[in-house]
């Protein structure tokens, strides 16, 4: 069942279906939501960015985490602003995440 899951997921990302996935996925479980992110991390799709953006705010750190992952490969110019906002918003003690988001922020800015 998870096999079917990512292949929806990664069927829906190539084909644009940016509603479809924000309300099905963007709501559910964490596995589901960081299975969304690391989806989103394999599409040369510009859509996505919106999706990881959304999940950069996710409650659950594990989410968070994997989103701004996916951005550092992804993110453009235009996701920095969203990385310096959330880099503010981490604890210094959350040192994985804060390695990240400086990390993503590196890889996105000049990105157009």
């Amino acid at each position: 069942m998870f096999g079917s899951k990512e292949s929806k997921i990664a069927r829906l990302i190539k084909k644009g279906k940016w509603e479809v996935l924000s309300k099905k996925y963007l709501n559910s479980d964490t596995e589901t939501k960081i299975l969304l992110a690391r989806e989103c991390a394999k599409a040369n799709e510009p859509g996505v960015n919106s999706l990881l953006s959304t999940l950069t705010r996710d409650s659950d750190p594990k989410v968070q985490l994997e989103a701004v992952k996916a951005l550092t490969i992804t993110g453009r110019d235009h996701e920095v602003a969203q990385l310096q906002w959330l880099l503010t918003q981490v604890p210094a003690e959350n040192k994985e995440m804060v390695e990240a988001i400086e990390h993503a922020i590196g890889s996105c800015r000049g990105r157009r």
